[in-house]
């Protein structure tokens, strides 16, 4: 065991946040107080979209740094269409919602076990999706909120946001 070293963890690879994006470590700290804001930088993965959100993150002492993150504006035309697809997912998703709402308003009215048990058993092959279910359902809101960010609010931090 003391050969084959299985009794020591790994180190967690430590760098300041000013190195992020360009080293990969397990944590980043702030360069000024020493913080761990590893959970507001995201590193860019293969075949995955970036999340949407502000490009900077703002330590609480002040220090800014990139976040791996974007803004939909920021985006490129197939992009946007990549995650416009999945708003119509989620306008399919929501139909399909309403559409329960109203069986289950019918089987009530009227009283119908065998719309009730039906229901019920719908119901039950699909609560192991409700995560997934809502992760779909919030793709829209974070469309606005970047688009609140942006156009509403008004970027008056332009430069900033610009990749470094």
């Amino acid at each position: 065991m003391v050969a084959l070293n299985l009794n020591s963890r790994p180190q967690a690879k430590q760098l300041p946040a000013s190195e992020f994006p360009d080293h990969p470590a397990d944590v980043y700290v702030c360069d000024e107080c020493g913080r761990d804001i590893t959970a507001h930088l995201h590193r860019g993965r293969a075949h995955v979209r970036p999340p949407l959100g502000t490009t900077r993150y703002v330590c609480p002492c002040g220090q800014r740094y990139l976040s791996g993150v974007t803004e939909w504006d920021y985006l490129s035309d197939w992009s946007k269409r990549q995650w416009l697809m999945d708003v119509g997912l989620a306008g399919i998703l929501s139909a399909t919602l309403a559409l329960f709402s109203i069986l289950i308003y019918f089987a009530a009215l009227y009283h119908s076990a065998i719309l009730f048990t039906f229901l019920a058993i719908a119901l039950l092959f699909s609560l192991r999706l409700v995560p997934l279910f809502i992760a779909i359902l919030t793709i829209p809101l974070e469309i606005m909120a970047s688009l609140w960010r942006t156009r509403v609010m008004g970027n008056t931090q332009a430069e900033e946001n610009s990749p470094v």
